[in-house]
């Protein structure tokens, strides 16, 4: 670790060492007034040259009436200052000279015979579709006013957004959240915690990335969201502070803290959130089919104190040079206790019954920090970024059971330890020009991970070690990448990216008890090209493809096996490889309110699991079993029908084929649709609600058969004390879900009841200045969510 922690500071040094001049930013600011001395928000101030009226920048006035404009070079400017209701004014030739302007406060008076409840705005449409992505204007929506930006993400089309944090959509499953293009690395409800404390109002923009480009990872199938936050230059600090109360079968609660500063040089956020979730789960895992049937039932009762905590900042060297970090800690004490029943059935007759009652612990310690310094290298958008990203994870696991039956007693404990370190350096640098965009880069990444495995057996009231049951493994990963891309716009109708990455992976892994050492090199080229066409004003077409891969996680690689009972085990294999699928796409948008999309994806390789039944011994084992062909299409209609009222409404079908490569799985294939409703209703200024309803029909996916799920969601907005105070009461009611995983020679089906009916109510209140962005820079270190897994 010391190492490690050496190698970092030497790589930040390097990196602070390539700011090549510092000079003083010009910045002008002041206070916009009535006549009677209140301040006037949202005046539209523009700076624009004396000498050809070039304009230079723009800026907004915060609720106060204060604005902050930076950045502004030598020389003489006029400044426009315009308002919805107010009388323009123009401010003559104010010269800068190397010092900060502080202008006296402005007055603008009241337009005469100004009409009442009109106002004509050139609103953009809420769905826009760009080259490699789909808009959502989340500020033309009702979602803007008062609510969290995790209830702004369920009125965004084709998303489907859960209570423990989980973000999908049709075709892609799990949809990875970025900030500002940032990758935000929290995940469950630790991410539903952090998306509650920005709010809708702050948001500009949210964008769906189906197909994610060649500056980003090849890693994965899933889509990504990126949420663009406003830009405003108001100085000062705001927070919030909230706290959730949970009630279904356990009561459970949730708190978190935010804080938000801005000056001339520093941005700076911090949030910090602490929750104790309380569950009860049973679950049904029967395997029938076969002569011999094994039924199973099992309870869960779940306790999970945790708490996390961000820090980030921001320093503005000059207005060529910025320097920070972000450094990311949480703390997880899961434990579970347990009790399953499996019942060894032949035909109708009851064989035997081996009950298990034990106590699962699974602590989680996670540290993030990023490095980072960002060179804006002309003032036509020229930039250069690098970074140093350190990532350090303990996912202990510690599993104490007895499993007895009227033949057979066992006590054992079977520990898991693990720990891994993780470093990656990058730099990307964004060239933007006349013609076309060009963005390339590079990045490294090294993995370290030194896993450990113990079973004991229960002996006269001591636990002495099964050596053939337990194993060491250490294993090590390195990941370099380089990428091209250019984006271009051919005509007023065409428009068009292209982009190329390439990917060598170098991976060692040795397990000494088992003397066994797999080494392996690979690489490989992740094209990806787009392509757009307005026909007109209302009509857009598109098509995109892109080549991903699917690495196994650093879990499933080690090769120990860890034991749930006497009977039950799950299997590592470090002899996975990677699977690598081809995505096409065709997208249709009208009047920036129904888009309409077509996909294919073929995946080779694919990880899969498979049970194996020997007698009454069950184990699960992982492999590249399946090639899977996807196709379907996906719709979503999204419009304010009237200024109360606003629907988001998607539908999707899914023809899913796969083949596989052992006896033991069948080919199969099937069909399957899903569609979700969703309204919300202003019943005046202060007052909304919502009401949501999505059904999934039955699907079939590589061997698993999934039954029809449905929920129900219905909730309400209230603000008081000038908006600051937000009372949000939710209902959900969910159905339980239901999988049939489907062999050769018999069929596996698990029933899983995390207790889907849920009430919650979150209380927040918002302090400070309201348009005051703190640092909200993520960067991206997509390394991490294969050590998560």
């Amino acid at each position: 670790m010391k190492a490690l922690i050496y190698k970092s500071a030497v790589l930040a040094f390097i990196l602070f060492l390539s700011i090549i001049y510092q000079s003083h930013a010009q910045t002008i600011s002041g206070k916009i007034t009535e006549a009677g001395g209140k301040g006037i928000e949202n005046v539209s101030i523009t700076v624009l040259k004396a000498t050809d009226s070039a304009v230079v920048k723009y800026g907004m006035s915060d609720k106060d009436g204060y604005f902050n404009i930076a950045y502004l070079n030598n020389g003489h400017f006029n400044i426009k200052l315009s308002c919805v209701g107010y009388q323009t004014q123009w401010l003559k030739n104010i010269k800068f000279n190397g010092e900060a302007v502080k202008l006296a406060d402005i007055i603008l008076n009241k337009q005469a015979n100004t009409l009442q409840e009109v106002s004509i705005t050139n609103k953009a449409p809420i769905l826009e579709r760009k080259v490699d992505r789909l808009i959502f204007n989340i500020n033309n929506t009702i979602s803007a006013s008062g609510s969290s930006l995790f209830d702004a993400l369920q009125m965004a089309p084709l998303l489907t957004v859960t209570e423990d944090g989980g973000i999908s959509m049709p075709g892609k499953g799990g949809m990875a959240v970025m900030i500002n293009d940032k990758i935000v690395y929290l995940s469950g409800t630790q991410l539903t915690s952090y998306l509650k404390t920005l709010r809708a109002q702050n948001v500009e923009k949210i964008e769906i990335i189906t197909t994610p480009p060649a500056k980003y990872e090849a890693q994965g199938n899933g889509g990504l969201i990126n949420i663009i936050l406003k830009k405003n230059e108001a100085l000062g600090w705001r927070g919030s502070v909230s706290s959730t109360y949970y009630q279904n079968a356990n009561t459970s609660y949730a708190n978190s803290l935010s804080l938000f500063y801005r000056s001339k040089k520093v941005s700076s956020s911090f949030n910090f959130s602490q929750s104790h979730f309380y569950s009860t789960n049973n679950e049904v895992n029967n395997i029938t089919g076969q002569l011999h049937k094994i039924l199973s039932d099992e309870q869960r009762l779940g306790n999970s104190p945790a708490w996390q905590g961000g820090l980030s900042i921001d320093y503005e060297l000059d207005k060529h040079n910025n320097i920070g970090f972000i450094y990311n800690i949480s703390d997880n004490q899961s434990n579970t206790r347990f009790s399953n029943n499996y019942r060894f059935v032949t035909g109708n007759t009851v064989d035997s019954v081996l009950s298990t009652n034990g106590l699962l612990a699974r602590p989680v310690f996670n540290q993030t920090l990023n490095l980072y310094h960002d060179l804006k290298l002309d003032s036509t958008g020229k930039k250069l970024s690098s970074s140093v990203n350190l990532f350090s994870n303990k996912p202990d696991m510690t599993n104490d059971f007895v499993s007895q039956s009227d033949k057979t007693y066992a006590a054992v404990q079977n520990n898991s330890y693990s720990k891994y370190n993780i470093w990656s350096i990058q730099s990307d640098l964004t060239l933007p020009y006349k013609w076309a965009k060009i963005e390339t880069g590079a990045k490294f990444a090294t993995y370290n991970n030194k896993a450990s495995v113990a079973y004991y057996n229960g002996v006269h009231n001591n636990f002495l070690l099964d050596s053939t049951r337990s194993n060491d493994f250490n294993y090590t990963e390195g990941n370099l990448a380089a990428y091209y891309s250019m984006e271009s716009e051919l005509s007023k109708k065409w428009s068009a990216k292209t982009g190329l990455r390439y990917e060598y992976t170098m991976m060692n892994g040795y397990s000494p008890t088992l003397n066994r050492r797999d080494k392996r090199n690979y690489g490989g080229l992740f094209p990806t090209a787009y392509l757009v066409y307005k026909a007109d004003g209302d009509n857009t077409f598109s098509v995109n493809y892109s080549r991903r891969v699917n690495r196994p996680s650093l879990n499933s690689l080690n090769p120990f096996v860890y034991y749930t009972n006497i009977y039950t085990s799950i299997a590592g294999n470090p002899s996975l490889l990677p699977s690598f699928s081809n995505n096409f796409e065709l997208n249709y948008l009208y009047k920036g309110l129904f888009s309409f999309t077509v996909f294919t994806q073929h995946t080779s390789n694919q990880i899969s699991s498979v049970t194996k039944v020997d007698s009454a011994f069950i184990r699960s084992i992982r492999g590249n079993f399946m090639t899977q062909d996807n196709m379907g299409a996906y719709a979503s209609f999204n419009k304010v029908l009237f200024k109360w009222w606003e629907t988001s409404n998607s539908a999707s079908f899914f023809y899913s084929s796969a083949k596989s490569t052992i006896a033991d799985i069948h080919n199969q294939s099937g069909l399957s649709a899903s569609f979700n409703v969703n309204n919300s209703f202003n019943i005046n200024k202060l007052l909304s609600f919502f009401v949501y309803y999505g059904q999934n029909l039955p699907s079939t996916s590589g061997n698993t058969y999934t039954y029809a799920q449905r929920n129900f969601r219905t909730g309400a907005r209230l603000k008081l004390l000038n908006n600051n105070l937000i009372i949000s009461p939710t209902y959900f009611r969910g159905s339980v879900p239901k999988y049939d995983m489907r062999y050769s020679t018999f069929i596996q089906m698990d029933k899983m009841d995390y207790n889907y009916n849920l009430f919650y109510a979150s209380l927040t209140y918002l302090f400070g200045r309201t348009k005051v962005s703190g640092n909200n820079k993520n960067v991206s270190f997509d390394e991490k969510r294969r050590a998560q897994n």
